[in-house]
């Protein structure tokens, strides 16, 4: 029969077996050990009492720390909720973990155990389940071995207290690459949520590091399963503190001849901050391929790259990988859904330039001569540097292409998800709490399985924000342009200055990427020549030349300076048909004819080149010498009403390619200094080349509100450095009481200045 076994001690001293209700008679080796020769599934407890020496008296945390790995040769769960005090998180998938955690495992001194922490030695030792423990330690697995895996309610790879302990090799909580049948790691009750974390340190002493693996295999009685829900995975209980993994977290099919597993991937939030781990390192979750699978994989209302807060955490790299063992593996994936909940939601990825095949999408799949059938619907795209679903192109040297990917006519062409073409939109308008377009998809019924799905999404950037509807194009409608009437959710605004991308998916589960449209672009930059150290503005239009709208996106503007003047602009809609537009200042301090190269970043906005890539014009711009530096005010007299407050500007009229200083000072005058007005304080102002901003000094002025005579005080100019000061080097401030108020003509300055 089963046997519960009660831990009341935090020694480590294996002989400790008896667990009777004697004090000290039971440790968790000991325990582990009388479970391993009692037949059937045991289950262990705590009661370790406060007083206990690894047990704090302030916290109620109690700490196992052990000397070497813990083997496992029978079923057993152990429960760290039974410990007194320990509580289970409350809040609901995908937010933070309130767990009140009370049991600690961990190696003496973080030394490095060499092996697992739970090494499960065969078969019988399952099912193994875990349940309201913190453990952490550098280790090359927390568990491993075993058929049959339930782990809800754990935090990994972190303290009690949600911390990341000091040590430097790497915490990895799973490593099971074995022959299991079953595994699960979390579930959809909040009491279910296990934290992932990052453990150990990267090479700039950041927290962080780590590798988690979960295979299992078919059977010919029995399906092989993993359901991964609702944990919290590169981060901390909190949900806002990023303990990054150095891996993806790995989702690995099995090879066996039998059913397809059933893996489900859901609710979980992951995150993956930037960390210095050397190579390229990095991502959110791998889908490992090693068979042809012939049931399809869910992975379905997972947040990637943000905190439960909203704050942007990011992912380097790609959110998901789709890997293939080799080229005749098959994948079957639905990434999203157009159930409520099921889509993902990918935010802030972040290109790793050296891989040389990572944008930062939000799913990349393998190139080459593959067969996959990944399905990407109903997921919510912000702020990624990639694009959403990215079929590489395959290049002639045996590598790939990674980006936006062209139609081609009739879609012939092969590789991952048959590079299915994206439909393309001819007419767009909003009417009430509906839109119209027409659309087509360039699909040819021999190359793609009809019919497609075609989803319609509200543009932000480059990407689909938000699910709006679909719509049905079949075999009758193959390569027309089909009209449609949609609706726009609930809640939603759309109007028609906004930009729509669609996505086409056959009937076998193969989507496209996300569309595209062309655009041109053409800048005025005026005035043409203009001196060196004053500003000139660029204006940028673009024209969409493909599409019904007008481009969004983020053009960069450069001057080829050296260093390079630049600026970033965020289109804008116009009220011309198809066009949009933004400008900018530059300061040159370099003279000379110089190029200006404008950049449309494709992978900031839904448009670009027919190719798919940015859209670049250069002009030449002429910057002549600078005129004389100068420096002053440019008035010498200015009034202010008491209790108002005087703005003195100091200008920077002419110039603006040296480092010019100047000495301000205060005089003062009729009024009394602290009682009419606050003192400024005495200064030195400088400018950097291409700084001509005004400084400005404000003056609080006091009001006491009787009738008086205008009083006045004075500033100065002097001490002037790589300039000249004009127009004017003294500036007599006159207050005015609030009773008579009388302004001079214009308002600032008086018929002539005072000696």
């Amino acid at each position: 029969m089963a046997a519960t076994l009660a831990v009341d001690t935090t020694s480590d001293d294996v002989s400790l077996t008896a667990c009777t209700a004697a004090p000290a008679d039971c440790s968790l080796r000991g325990a582990i050990a009388a479970a391993n020769v009692l037949a059937g599934a045991d289950a262990i407890e705590f009661n370790i009492p406060t007083s206990d020496p690894g047990c704090s008296a302030v916290t109620g945390i109690c700490r196992i720390e052990v000397a070497s790995s813990l083997s496992i040769s029978e079923g057993l769960t152990i429960d760290g909720y039974t410990q007194p005090g320990a509580q289970p998180n409350s809040i609901p998938a995908p937010g933070a973990n309130n767990a009140q955690l009370k049991i600690e495992i961990t190696s003496a001194g973080f030394v490095n155990l060499g092996v697992a922490l739970f090494s499960l030695q065969n078969s019988n030792a399952g099912p193994f389940n875990l349940r309201g423990l913190a453990i952490a330690l550098p280790t090359s697995a927390i568990v491993t071995g075993g058929l049959r895996h339930d782990h809800r309610g754990n935090w990994f790879c972190v303290d009690a207290l949600g911390q990341s302990p000091e040590f430097n090799l790497p915490c990895n909580a799973f490593t099971l690459t074995g022959f299991n049948r079953t595994i699960r790691v979390g579930g959809p009750d909040p009491a279910d949520r296990n934290v992932i974390a990052g453990g150990g340190r990267d090479l700039n002493g950041q927290p962080g590091g780590g590798t988690n693996r979960l295979r299992v295999n078919s059977i010919v009685s029995e399906r092989g399963s993993i359901l991964l829900q609702g944990n919290l995975i590169g981060l901390g209980p909190d949900g806002v503190s990023s303990l990054p993994l150095r891996d993806p977290f790995i989702i690995q099919t099995g090879d066996d001849a039998f059913d397809t597993p059933d893996i489900q991937i859901l609710d979980n939030r992951f995150a993956r901050a930037p960390g210095n781990f050397s190579g390229g390192f990095g991502g959110a979750l791998q889908f490992a391929v090693s068979r042809t699978m012939t049931e399809t994989a869910l992975i379905q209302g997972n947040v990637f790259g943000l905190g439960v807060d909203g704050s942007v955490l990011g992912v380097e790299k790609d959110h998901i990988e789709v890997f293939l063992g080799n080229s005749s593996r098959v994948p079957r994936l639905l990434i999203g859904g157009l159930g409520a909940g099921e889509g993902n939601t990918f935010a802030g990825a972040l290109r790793q330039s050296f891989t040389g095949l990572s944008l930062g999408s939000a799913v990349i799949l393998p190139f080459g001569n593959v067969n996959t059938f990944v399905e990407f619907v109903g997921n919510r795209m912000l702020g990624n540097q990639g694009i959403g679903l990215d079929f590489p192109t395959a290049t002639a040297g045996g590598g790939g292409v990674v980006g936006r990917t062209p139609n081609d006519p009739g879609d012939p062409d092969a590789g991952a998800n048959l590079q299915q073409n994206h439909p393309k939109i001819s007419a767009y308008s909003v009417n009430g709490s509906q839109f119209e377009l027409t659309y087509r998809v360039d699909s040819d019924p021999a190359n793609s399985a009809y019919p497609l799905r075609v989803d319609f999404y509200k543009a932000l950037g480059d990407e689909g924000e938000l699910l709006l509807d679909s719509d049905v194009y079949a075999s009758a409608n193959a390569q027309q342009d089909k009209a449609v009437t949609l609706m726009i959710p609930p809640g939603v605004s759309l109007t028609n200055d906004d930009v729509i991308v669609a996505i086409a998916t056959d009937a076998d589960g193969r989507s496209s990427e996300f569309s595209f449209d062309t655009l041109s672009l053409s800048a005025t930059d005026l005035p043409d020549p203009h001196p060196a150290g004053l500003p000139f503005t660029v204006e940028v239009t673009a024209l969409a030349t493909s599409g019904p709208f007008k481009p969004n996106g983020v053009v960069d503007v450069s001057l080829s300076t050296s260093p390079a003047i630049t600026c970033s602009l965020t289109l804008a809609p116009t009220p011309t048909a198809n066009t949009s537009s933004a400008s900018c200042q530059l300061i040159p301090t370099q003279t000379g004819i110089r190029v200006l190269t404008i950049s449309y970043r494709t992978l900031r906005g839904a448009f670009g080149s027919a190719e798919g890539q940015d859209v670049v014009i250069t002009q030449l711009h002429e910057v002549t010498v600078a005129g004389p530096e100068q420096i002053g005010f440019s008035r010498c007299r200015q009034n202010a009403l008491e209790g108002e407050t005087a703005q003195i500007r100091i200008e920077r009229p002419s110039g603006g390619v040296a480092n010019v200083s100047v000495d301000f000072t205060h005089m003062p005058g009729t009024a009394t200094p602290g009682d009419d007005y606050t003192v400024p304080a005495d200064q030195m102002l400088q400018w950097a080349p291409g700084d001509i901003a005004a400084k400005i000094i404000d003056v609080p002025i006091a009001s006491d509100g009787l009738p008086e005579p205008t009083e006045r005080f004075r500033v100065n100019l002097g001490n002037v450095m790589g300039a000249a000061v004009l127009p004017f080097g003294q500036l007599d401030v006159e207050i005015i009481d609030g009773q008579t108020d009388q302004r001079f003509a214009n308002g600032f300055e008086g018929p002539e200045c005072l000696p």
